[in-house]
């Protein structure tokens, strides 16, 4: 079974590389596309977290969130430090680009990472560990790379280590990550208490209903903006601020409108994705990889097929899972969308020694990705359901 993403990125390919003199995109080298290319994948991303904090039924504890705590305590930081090493070792590269390349190829994409992920809320299917523990990850490890790639960023130019890894463990990821969390809880809470308050007396005056699509997309805006004021982590707050907004009722109307605003998060989030991997797919026919070599491209196969399902079998060794789940949640490190815009943003920030080829690496990786997952999404998640007992259901 063939992808969307698949099919998308193969399409732009080709009809940009037609000689039909489109406007090309640029970010390695255009500032203008590189901050189009920033702005595009964050907002995707914001949408993305958006919807996949909707679609979490399990209560927020570490029993129930246990998959995830896995992968993002212990399979995320050894995955950023073996592609580092890596990128520092094998590619070359100076200390900050190895950090920045390993911080932006860390996360799993919350948006292509969507076929192994668990379905809209209030579903009568259970969650499996292996959809649950993946969503979860998706939904927090967007938030939690953010602060390697300050560090990445503060290394550039820092003219005392020890002072500049001080302040950045305090404030970008001390400081920074917990305003995030902070700030998606209240403002979650705050925004599902107005936002029922509203459908009531709404309700009561005359026969019609919110918008929910409206509302929601407006809410998550507004916790990303509120939340980077502060300077905390928009990534996160959205993300936390969606699984917050879940907690305030239960009855059969909030259920419903779970799952209105879910499927509204969900439709702009695929009409702007389409249009951006055609796009990124255009990147890829005009030189996307250019800059690539033979060690950068081993970087990235080494990534997908090695690094990450190695890094995740040893985050899982104190769990006790099954093996079959443990396997393919270790496998499917999907990278995507949000290694873009890391990638995007760091590079508009400072300048980065063999930025060009950081780039041709991640283009690579995201391209590999999104053939290989999503080649071996259905298969694999078919195998596993059988392997389980359970019915099988689409990906």
């Amino acid at each position: 079974m063939v992808s969307l993403p698949i099919i998308y990125v193969a399409f732009g390919f080709v009809v940009f590389s037609l000689p039909l003199e489109l406007p090309l995109m640029n970010p390695e080298d255009a500032r203008l596309d590189r901050r189009l290319m920033e702005y595009i994948t964050e907002f995707i991303v914001i949408v993305s977290l958006a919807a996949t904090g909707l679609k979490l039924d399990r209560t927020p504890s570490f029993k129930n969130w246990s998959a995830g705590f896995y992968l993002l305590g212990i399979a995320m930081p050894l995955t950023i430090a073996a592609v580092a090493f890596l990128g520092w070792w094998w590619v070359g590269l100076a200390p900050a680009s190895a950090i920045l390349l390993g911080a932006v190829l860390s996360p799993t994409d919350p948006v292509l990472a969507a076929n192994v992920q668990v379905g809209p809320p209030n579903e009568d299917a259970p969650e499996d560990e292996v959809r649950f523990g993946l969503t979860l990850e998706a939904g927090l490890n967007d938030g939690l790379a953010f602060p390697f790639v300050y560090l990445a960023i503060t290394l550039v130019d820092a003219q005392s280590v020890g002072t500049a890894l001080m302040q950045w463990a305090w404030w970008d990821f001390g400081y920074r990550v917990g305003m995030g969390a902070l700030m998606g809880y209240a403002i979650g809470k705050g925004m599902a208490y107005i936002f029922f308050k509203f459908k009531d007396k709404m309700a009561e005056v005359r026969e019609t209903e919110i918008e929910e699509g409206f509302f929601v997309l407006a809410a998550t805006l507004l916790t990303y903006s509120l939340t980077e004021i502060v300077e905390g982590y928009g990534f996160l707050a959205v993300f936390v601020a969606s699984v917050a907004s879940r907690r305030i009722r239960h009855d059969d109307a909030a259920k419903e409108a779970e799952k209105e605003s879910y499927a509204a998060a969900d439709q702009v989030e695929q009409a702007v994705l389409g249009i951006f991997l055609i796009a990124f797919g255009g990147i890829i026919g005009t030189g996307g990889l250019m800059d690539l070599t033979w060690a950068g491209a081993m970087v990235g196969l080494a990534l997908l097929l090695v690094v990450r399902p190695l890094a995740g079998i040893i985050s899982f060794l104190p769990s006790r899972l099954p093996w079959v789940e443990k396997l393919a949640i270790s496998y499917f490190g999907i990278r995507g969308v949000g290694s873009l815009y890391y990638l995007s943003y760091a590079h508009n920030s400072e300048i980065f020694p063999s930025i060009d080829g950081i780039w041709s690496i991640v283009n690579f990786t995201m391209l590999v990705s999104i053939f290989l997952h999503g080649f071996s999404v259905t298969p694999v998640m078919n195998w596993v359901d059988r392997k389980m007992g359970r019915p099988l259901r689409s990906s």
